[in-house]
């Protein structure tokens, strides 16, 4: 159709003069009179006759047959031929509804399908870490293409992530269920039940082992607008022949003495299979713990011992807990539990997206018991090795299962953990004198003598070095193999002269490092900076998105930076620097400004590349300084704080809440806007805060965000900072000895504003209450009694347990014991049903309490013992370790015993 609206007058003579300009056009060189080869007449009219390679279309349908019909090796250039064809929409130009609407379909269709025959001829190849990001990009564009699930799930199977497979496979059950109201189609369901059995013929039939390995960089351009694979690294040293071997990755340096070092470890592998033990293995930075645990945990396995290792990373952008996700993500491959349950949020790293239900306390308990319970299970079918190295960098969650580990006993199981000397501080002191009380095996790696240091500068110099070398070598290092290492590396761009070679040994670590990098060219070196941005390990698409660098100059740098010892290939994709020193040198010599250019380009790549890797995204945005990406700073920051939350690891998500108040500080906004922002944030903290066991921090931030909503004059916001804490501590104290009376003349105000929710009025007169304890003039008594019935009103069993809690503390034992004792009932038959343990502890102090004013000092014996005994078990953070204030009570407790019994 040539006229959508009003026809001409002579339609025909129109035409006519369109179809003479366009064959003029066509064929510009066409001699007069003589007919036309490309646009012809036709018994319908006009037609079009051109070669099969002239319209686009028309060469990108047939390259797509072509590659149905070859092997996946020769498919693949094929089909990247045929995605790069396309430029934008098919018939761009021509809006909805027009006569071109039904071939839009079919090569939309057409583009879909040949995106998925991409994927998968990659995956046929052999190359499926390279189809993870482009499949997730896939499905998020197209979630109701069952073939692209099918494909992201494959992949991730193939590449070891066993767990983020079937969490894939789920996502699409719920994306099915919730659009069209179906289940998942025949292919997905037959998937799903092969991942569960492990049935790895299903996945060798789409994914075969690769072949000998090679160490070489596959990069291909983004995923958009093509649908090759983003970037791989086939075959690096070390990486395991077949899904799920658990193969350690190899050293990068020859492995120098250590024999008495590996004989106590082989002793403690020994009391291991008696029924457990404990080794700790400490040294300096360089010292090599992690190839000494390398080298022990391959004689592990050569003895049939299962080995399940991770590492604490040094980065601020890894999830919480990640050391276990590394170890139990290996052992899940290899003896899953029975049942997954609460252990999920440990097992898939990203994927924990459903709040913990009820009390937060009882929930990190059961998940701690589930994960003791499965390595008691995994140990007693096969003996079992759990290694944690840089154990100096563990959050709180990491050591606190790091202590119930320890604490298996009865099954052969052997815990090993490893951490740098002169960095266990306060922190790590508890984690540390709990497991003294296993009377452990311990390994302190000092510097190799003389001769070890010669042994290893030859390896890697490849030829004898003078004598007067390899002391100076030995003295100015320490011993320390690291150190010898970095430094045997620059002696090899000299010449043989020993007096120039002593010369150039530098008297620092940081000093070789940049002797070192200042010998690479300007690309490699801007590279190796951004990487150290980055983190200790980064996917090679992520490099070269932000460098911006063409791939074949990303592959040209990091093999120039792994050839020359800088960076390692430590899985397939992903390079990482071969030491922590080398990044820490690198990224402490960058400037501010710098590091905040760098943190942004990292930003916007992962936000494109990896969106579900939130505490990356949080830590980039955030250091970015950048006061355009304010915004996304504090939203991925509140996200990583959540899924901080799930894991239980409350230290991490303090952290993580923090940055979110710094980058909120950037947002331009208007004044209320920016109160009602800090208000938010600062809730979330105080509640942070008093999960992770700091009271007092709690109470500082709840006067800041108070502060907050004064200046603003806002009392809806004052309200939210008093009712933001909803977390049960019935035995935290007010920081303060005298009264208040600016707070309470605020509660006072607030309390009888018009329009509070229940809870919300509730929580206030709890704070009422909490502010004035001596009941002096009766209001304590009557706010507590306003709240209690308010608590029964809404039904909630967190708000009727705090305000049994108020009223404990407002009846005085001595003289209206007979009252207390059905509240304290009340309240114990409500923890019982609810699993509330920081209340179940205060029906134990308030019981053990009466007893005494009653003389009863069996009854106090037995309550205090009950009260330290609830305390050590929800709240310790490893066997044997001081537990919180909890315990302080019931000690008092068993001081009234003495007293009473002298």
């Amino acid at each position: 159709m040539l006229w959508t609206q009003r026809t001409p007058a002579k339609p025909t003579t129109s035409l006519h003069s369109y179809v003479s300009n366009l064959r003029g056009i066509l064929e510009p060189d066409r001699p007069a009179r003589t007919p036309s080869r490309i646009l012809v007449s036709s018994p319908e009219g006009y037609a079009l006759r051109l070669d099969d390679d002239a319209v686009d279309a028309w060469r990108f349908e047939s390259a797509v047959r072509r590659a149905r019909a070859v092997s996946c090796a020769e498919a693949g250039p094929l089909l990247d031929e045929a995605l790069g064809l396309w430029r934008g929409d098919a018939y761009g130009e021509w809006g909805p509804g027009s006569w071109v609407d039904g071939e839009i379909a079919r090569l939309d269709e057409l583009l879909l399908m040949a995106h998925e025959l991409a994927m998968a001829s990659s995956l046929g190849a052999g190359r499926p870490h390279e189809v993870v990001p482009t499949a997730e990009a896939h499905v998020r564009r197209h979630p109701l293409r069952e073939e692209g699930w099918r494909l992201l799930a494959l992949s991730l199977w193939a590449t070891g992530r066993q767990g983020d497979a079937l969490a894939a496979l789920r996502r699409a059950a719920a994306v099915c269920a919730e659009e069209l109201g179906l289940g998942l189609g025949a292919r997905l369901v037959e998937l799903e039940r092969a991942i569960l059995r492990s049935d790895l013929d299903v996945l060798s039939a789409a994914v075969p082992a690769p072949a000998t390995p090679s160490t070489s960089i596959a990069v291909v351009e983004r995923p958009s607008p093509r649908a090759g694979p983003v970037v791989g690294v086939t075959g690096a040293p070390g990486v395991p022949a077949a899904v799920g071997s658990g193969a350690a990755p190899a050293s990068p340096a020859p492995f120098v003495g250590r024999h008495r070092e590996l004989e106590v470890l082989e002793q403690a592998a020994g009391a291991g299979l008696g029924g457990g033990a404990v080794a700790l293995v400490a040294g300096e930075g360089g010292a090599g713990k992690t190839a000494l645990l390398a080298r022990f945990a391959d004689s592990l396995r050569a003895r049939g011992w299962t080995v399940a290792a991770g590492r604490c990373p040094d980065d601020a952008g890894v999830p919480a807990a990640w050391a276990w996700t590394e170890a139990l993500g290996e052992l899940a491959r290899l003896l899953p539990p029975e049942h997954v349950g609460p252990l999920s949020t440990l097992i898939d790293p990203l994927g924990a997206t459903v709040p913990p239900h009820g009390d937060a306390t009882a929930g990190r308990f059961r998940l701690h018991t589930a994960f003791a319970r499965w390595l008691a299970s995994a140990a007693a079918r096969c003996p079992l090795a759990v290694i944690i190295d840089d154990v100096h960098e563990a959050d709180e969650e990491t050591l606190a299962l790091l202590g119930r580990a320890a604490g298996v006993q009865g099954v052969p199981l052997l815990v090993v953990a490893a951490y740098r000397q002169g960095q266990a501080d306060s922190r790590l002191a508890p984690t540390m004198a709990a497991l003294a009380r296993r009377d452990p095996f311990r390994v302190v790696l000092t510097g190799l003598d003389v001769t070890e240091v010669r042994t290893l500068v030859r390896s890697l110099c490849g030829r004898e070095v003078d004598a007067e070398v390899v002391a100076v070598l030995a003295e100015r290092t320490g011993g320390n193999p690291f150190f010898v290492g970095e430094s045997a590396r620059l002696l090899t761009a000299g010449g043989d002269d020993a007096a120039q070679a002593v010369a150039r040994v530098p008297d620092g670590i940081r000093d070789v490092v940049r002797q070192r990098l200042a010998r690479l060219p300007q690309e490699a070196a801007d590279v190796v900076r951004l990487a150290a941005v980055a983190g200790s390990e980064t996917h090679v698409a992520v490099l070269r998105e932000a460098s911006g660098l063409s791939p074949t100059a990303v592959v040209g740098t990091l093999e120039l930076c792994i050839a020359d010892g800088l960076l390692t290939e430590r899985a397939p994709g992903h390079v990482s620097f071969t030491h922590p020193l080398l990044r820490d040198t690198v990224y402490g010599d960058l400037t501010g400004l710098r590091r905040g250019l760098l943190h942004g380009r990292l930003a916007d790549t992962l936000a494109s590349l990896r969106p579900d890797d939130l505490p990356a995204l949080a830590v980039h945005f955030t250091r970015s300084g950048d006061p355009a990406k304010a915004r996304q700073a504090v939203a991925f920051a509140l996200r990583a704080a959540e899924l901080a939350e799930h894991r239980y690891a409350h230290d991490v998500s303090v952290d993580l809440l923090h940055q979110a108040l710094d980058a909120a500080e950037l947002i331009p906004a208007r004044a209320d806007e920016r109160a009602e922002r800090a208000v938010g944030l600062l809730g979330a903290l105080l509640r942070a805060h008093v999960r992770a066991g700091s009271g007092d921090a709690a109470i500082v931030t709840r006067h800041r965000a108070l502060e907050v909503a004064e200046r603003a004059g806002r009392e809806d916001l004052a309200v939210a900072a008093f009712t933001a804490w909803t977390e049960p501590t019935p035995w935290l104290t007010r920081s303060h000895q005298g009264v208040d009376l600016h707070v309470v003349d605020a509660l006072d105000r607030l309390i009888v504003r018009p329009g509070l929710a229940p809870a919300d009025l509730a929580r206030l007169l709890q704070a009422r209450v909490d502010e004035l304890p001596e009941d002096a003039d009766g209001r304590a008594r009557v706010a507590a009694e306003q709240q209690l019935g308010l608590a029964r009103s809404a039904g909630h069993p967190n708000l009727l347990a705090a305000a049994l809690t108020t009223m404990t503390k407002l009846l005085p034992h001595e003289t209206q014991a007979a009252r207390c004792i059905p509240v304290v009932a009340e309240l114990r038959a409500l923890t019982k049903r609810h699993d509330l343990p920081a209340y179940r502890w205060v029906c134990e102090q308030v019981d053990a309490m009466i007893s005494a004013i009653g003389n009863d000092s069996e009854a106090v014996e037995r309550h205090a013992r009950l009260g330290l005994a609830v305390a050590r078990r929800y709240r310790r953070t490893d066997d044997g370790a001081p537990v919180q204030v909890w315990s302080c009570h019931g000690a008092a407790n068993q001081q009234w015993v003495w007293n009473l019994k002298l």
